[in-house]
This record gives C-alpha cells, sequence and structure tokens, in this order.
C-alpha cells in the first residue's frame, strides 16, 4: 500500500517508512502538494494510489462520505489521534503504528478508513 502524510505530520515519519520498505510520502517534502485544500489534497493522494493518513478528521472524513455518496471512491484514511503527532517520540510511535496498517493492507484501503488508537506515554 502507498500513503500520503498530511502536511501537519512530522515527514520524519514518511523517512522511516521508507526506510522499512513503504512507499510513503509526506505533503511537506513535496511542493506541488503544500497549502493545497483538504479537497484538492484527497484528490491528490487519490490519483496516486495512496492512503492518506491524517489527524485531521473533522475535515477528511465529510470528505470522504461525500465523495462516497457521488459515487466516486479514494484511496483510503488512516486516521490518528488528534494530538501530540509532532514530538519526537510521537514520530517513532506513529511510524510503527501506520506500520502496521500498511503491512495489514498490502492491497490499500479503496474507499475505507483505519483508526489508529491514543499512543499510550506520548
Amino acid at each position: 500500500m502507498r500513503a500520503l502524510l498530511d502536511e501537519h505530520l512530522s515527514p520524519q515519519i514518511a523517512e522511516l517508512l521508507r526506510q522499512a520498505g513503504y512507499d510513503v510520502v509526506a505533503v511537506a517534502d513535496r511542493d506541488d502538494l503544500v497549502g493545497l485544500s483538504d479537497r484538492m489534497l484527497l484528490e491528490a493522494a487519490s490519483s496516486e494510489g495512496r492512503a492518506l493518513v491524517t489527524n485531521n478528521i473533522k475535515d477528511f472524513r465529510p470528505l470522504a462520505a461525500e465523495w462516497l455518496a457521488q459515487g466516486r471512491t479514494h484511496g483510503g484514511l488512516i486516521l490518528l489521534p488528534s494530538s501530540r503527532t509532532r514530538t519526537r517520540t510521537a514520530v517513532s510511535a506513529l511510524a510503527s503504528a501506520i506500520e502496521l496498517v500498511l503491512r495489514s493492507h498490502p492491497d490499500g484501503l479503496i474507499s475505507s478508513e483505519r483508526w489508529i488508537g491514543p499512543l499510550g506515554g506520548v
């Protein structure tokens, strides 16, 4: 499975996942994606066959539901806890948690979502 990290997430997470052999990119590392609206970011991720990894649940879940209601598919959502995603400890913990989702769904998450719960002690 391929993934795109929302711009609020550390690009170090993407780097750790690439080192583990996954095709993961961060918005922060791609000038063509920085500053895009949520709608455009979901479009970009989907056009590249990537699940979108985000903690912006309040915006992306309604967008994904809208797409489904229109009969459109998207690359999937990996939804993260809303806080503490940029600390040094969180970067490693998030990379590990995201890796579990990637490993469990090698064929992708087409039009579905997976939740990553609170990261204890982070």
